[in-house]
């Protein structure tokens, strides 16, 4: 029923009919008790009445803007301000339409209604923080569209992308595989599981999606999932039926030959009662970034990190802090395989509208820099989520969302990473396997590998136990120690740096372990002295580590450190030469804590080399300190 109005009620509204009064205060009635769509009718009543009664327009704008009808929102505002452009209510219909138009990616025209709404003294400060960001994002995109990046973006094969909805997609370290998430509707219902794709080696194509494994995907939700390097590690997201700290958690498996294991609660020092989803991990598995809306944080979602200790558990895990996280929501993480450089997804930064993909890289004391924006078109005014890029940092995989005839859908994509956005340092692998050198059985050894430059621990991995296979990661612009240790077995090192790791043929090195006997030794691969001299350069310190604690784990052996020279010089000079420096190594260990009970050492000088001296390269492994098993106790 229509509600009587008085004159002086109406003097202060653009219409003088009465009925149309009527039909607006009876609206206004419902808009207070938020029924928005009951609303409509008598608004369109009075408007029918009355077609220049601007109140009511901006009455319908308002409502069906709280009802997400957008398109007719956008049309009730613009009639309203076609009526009275000055009239003063009408500036929030200058802010609602600019920011259609922004969502629309008609970023001049958001800009011009956004500043006008700005010169009319907005009363809402909140408003008036937000038109001044969309305003700046406006600029940021058309001038990116005037400087368009060459991504070379290419959907994937139709096979690939036979679902309704394919997303979060990893790819393996030797890109022969891709990951990703399946969701094969839009219901709530609907179930999400992890699965992959391999390179054919014959035809070049991407085979036909499978399951990951029946001890992954299960009739519940699991999805974003990450894998590790040597593809033995699984961190993924699941937000019911497995128990969990919260309303989503992150769980884990471990792949032993072919199999994937039950996976686990990853851990209440990640996980927590709020929302935790999007693990991204690192290349040796012990690093992971993810997303989370737990308290702490700058605001909204937020990326989070944590480490593994040497014991391999995870560390309690802390915010990536204000250089990346903002107010709003970061989500989708990835942490490229270099561990320096990280991608993702942000709405609360200068952007195209909605989440855009930044990168950032890694600067001094962990800190990050700024991050960038990658520019259009990878980014536009959609939502741009969950994108990988490959090890060499050249290419990657992301996911494109649209509203299509069929509905909603998402399909995974290829591109090319322009220069301006690759990572500065770019990472190669290293994979072979692990064996006892007699009987080439396959072991499961612990390989450690170390900055030589400044004694910082890098990562750490382990061979698979069923087939000895491991998968090293390392990042150019360092010369790394590669440390590997069995129980009962002799330990081994290495040294290299990204250029002569991709040396090797099909970046493959098969390591044979000598098991400890009498007469057994190691060769100290890493371990450094300047030229005519016997004191121990900084970078040998992370070699000696582990000889100090393969003499602690093996207590009953007796060892000799052998020291040998080239054949430059006179040979009673290298035979003291090699006596000093063999003593080096002795003193260092002995202070450290062994017994010297355990240990003796001698020089050879240039009596016994490794091999006929041509070059330097002949002449520097004769120089060189051996471990050699000359007792073991009872």
């Amino acid at each position: 029923m229509s509600i009587p109005l008085t004159y002086s009620q109406y003097t202060s509204y653009h219409t003088k009919d009465k009925r149309a009064l009527n039909d607006y205060e009876e609206a206004r009635q419902l808009l207070k008790r938020a029924q928005f769509r009951e609303a409509m009718e008598p608004l369109k009543d009075a408007v029918k009445r009355d077609p220049d009664f601007i109140e009511v327009w901006l009455a319908l704008g308002s409502a069906s803007a709280r009802l997400g009808w957008d398109s007719l929102s956008f049309v009730y505002f613009k009639k309203a301000i076609q009526i009275d452009p000055d009239y003063k209510k009408s500036k929030y219909a200058y802010q609602a339409i600019g920011e259609q138009f922004y969502r629309q990616s008609v970023y001049d025209s958001a800009a011009a209604y956004l500043e006008h709404y700005l010169r009319t003294v907005p009363d809402d400060p909140e408003k008036e923080k937000l038109s001044k960001s969309l305003i700046f994002n406006c600029r940021f995109a058309m001038k990116a569209i005037e400087h368009p990046f060459d991504y070379n973006i290419q959907e994937l094969p139709a096979h690939v992308n036979s679902f309704q909805l394919q997303y979060f997609p990893a790819l393996s370290v030797d890109n022969q595989r891709i990951y990703f998430t399946r969701r094969v509707g839009l219901n709530n219902s609907d179930d999400e599981d992890i699965y992959y794709c391999d390179l054919d080696s014959m035809t070049g194509g991407w085979t036909i999606p499978q399951s990951i494994s029946g001890n992954i995907n299960s009739d519940g939700n699991e999805g974003a999932a990450s894998v590790s390097a040597d593809g033995r590690t699984l961190v993924f997201t699941s937000c019911d039926g497995r128990g969990g700290y919260g309303s989503c958690d992150i769980y884990t498996a471990q792949k032993v030959g072919d199999v994937w294991s039950k996976p686990m609660n990853i851990g209440k020092n990640i996980n927590s009662a709020a929302w935790e989803a999007q693990p991204s991990l690192s290349a040796d598995g012990r690093t992971i970034l993810f997303v989370s809306n737990r308290r702490g944080g700058q605001g909204g979602k937020d990326l989070w990190i944590s480490t593994k200790d040497r014991n391999g558990e995870w560390q309690p895990a802390f915010n990536l802090g204000k250089r990346i996280n903002t107010a709003k929501d970061e989500i989708s993480p990835f942490l490229h395989a270099n561990g320096e450089t990280i991608y993702f997804a942000s709405n609360g930064l200068e952007g195209m509208g909605g989440l855009d993909i930044y990168m950032s890289e890694i600067e001094r004391d962990s800190l990050w820099k700024v991050p960038i924006n990658l520019g259009y078109p990878l980014n536009d005014a959609n939502d741009q989520v969950s994108l990988y890029i490959a090890s060499d940092g050249k290419t990657g995989v992301y996911t494109i969302e649209k509203e299509t005839k069929r509905g909603f859908q998402s399909k995974l994509y290829a591109f090319d990473l322009p220069d301006s956005f690759q990572v500065t340092r770019q990472s190669a692998y290293l994979k072979g396997t692990v064996v006892d050198k007699e009987s080439k059985r396959p072991l499961a050894s612990k390989i450690q590998v170390y900055k030589l430059s400044d004694e910082n621990y890098f990562s750490q991995l382990e061979s698979d136990a069923s087939n000895g296979e491991y998968t090293l990661v390392l990042t150019e612009g360092y010369r790394y120690g590669v440390y590997v240790t069995c129980e009962g077995y002799m330990f081994m090192d290495f040294s290299f740096t990204l250029n002569e790791l991709k040396s090797f043929d099909q970046n493959l090195l098969n390591i044979e372990m000598q098991p400890i006997k009498v007469g057994a030794s190691s060769r100290l691969g890493n371990i450094f002295f300047d030229h005519d001299d016997f004191n121990l350069k900084p970078e040998s310190i992370s070699e000696l580590r582990v000889v100090y604690y393969f003499l602690k784990n093996n207590p009953k052996v007796r060892m000799e450190i052998a020291g040998h020279s080239d054949q430059q010089g006179s040979e009673n000079y290298n035979m003291k030469l090699s006596t000093q420096r063999a003593k080096t190594v002795y003193d260092f260990l002995i202070n450290k804590g062994v017994r010297s009970t355990q240990l003796s050492y001698k020089g050879y000088g240039e009596s016994q080399p490794l091999t006929i001296e041509n070059d330097s390269n002949d002449m520097s492994k004769n120089r060189r300190i051996e471990f050699l098993v000359l007792e073991i106790g009872q």
